[in-house]
């Protein structure tokens, strides 16, 4: 079975577990349940950097190739909130596409080059990165609002279908499919948990809309490989569960806000 498949269907039964156990009446209640799950993926990003480490000492390629994927899986089901409340980390650990740190810069020398020199400082500075994400993660004081949560979650499924369906973000690993697939589940966990069942009460259409939109969306990524993927349909398909998502802002009580090129039109009109 292709990773991307053993991957995802990891990720289902995570998704169900956290989803079946903690679905939540009000939104207060489900951003309680959702910290876990947030806790939970910095810890396996952190387990597969310290494979990583222990791998690139030993010059063993492949278990590097191996930990390096494990890792960015953990990362990469968190990014619903890593721009919201961890920008400073991800500029760090996820610079892309002209990464000269982080784990692009490790996946050229790792894939590419398929070596292992040179990579002790930059996987040593990602798990610096990492370990302070889950501190702050892990903080008493960490408080995730339904507000960013639910801005993160639209602009996730917006840079899904503008950008990373356009090549990937991880081409030389050739598991820009699991980095979709882990973004669509960070994006299903975060409206299950926290939003679905306040936007049920307030609008049972738009919650059903969103519903088929998020499982559509999920299947258009639930391909082996990037190539087997209908980039037009995914495009489409990130795009109008954004909009989708600004659609559900008001009727849940919460601010509008724009996602992608609004959103940068109106920084530079600011300036």
């Amino acid at each position: 079975m292709p990773v991307s498949s053993v991957i995802f269907h990891s990720a289902r039964k995570c998704l169900a577990l956290f989803a079946g156990a903690a679905q939540a009446a009000t939104m207060e209640q489900g951003l309680k349940s959702f910290k876990p799950f947030i806790v939970e993926h910095i810890g396996i990003a952190i387990a597969g950097t310290k494979k990583l480490q222990t791998a690139v000492k030993a010059g063993d390629v492949k278990a590097a190739q191996a930990a390096w994927i494990e890792s960015r899986k953990g990362w990469e089901a968190m990014e619903t909130v890593t721009g919201t409340y961890f920008g400073d980390i991800d500029k760090e650990v996820d610079a892309w596409p002209d990464a000269k740190k982080g784990y692009h810069a490790i996946e050229v020398v790792l894939f590419k080059a398929g070596k292992t020199e040179g990579l002790e400082a930059p996987i040593a500075a990602v798990l610096v990165s990492l370990d302070k994400f889950e501190k702050r993660a892990k903080s008493k004081s960490f408080k995730i609002t339904a507000q960013k949560l639910l801005e993160g979650a639209a602009n996730l499924a917006y840079e899904v279908g503008e950008e990373k369906s356009k090549g990937g973000e991880s081409p030389y690993a050739g598991t820009s499919i699991v980095d979709m697939q882990e973004n669509v589940e960070s994006i299903e966990m975060a409206y299950k948990l926290v939003f679905s069942d306040t936007l049920k009460k307030k609008d049972a259409k738009l919650a059903g809309i969103v519903d088929e939109r998020i499982l559509n969306l999920e299947r258009l990524v639930k391909v082996d490989d990037i190539k087997s993927m209908d980039q037009k349909k995914v495009h489409i398909a990130g795009e109008e569960l954004a909009a989708l998502l600004l659609t559900a802002a008001p009727k849940l009580g919460l601010k509008e806000f724009k996602v992608g090129d609004e959103e940068e039109g109106e920084k530079d009109k600011a300036k």
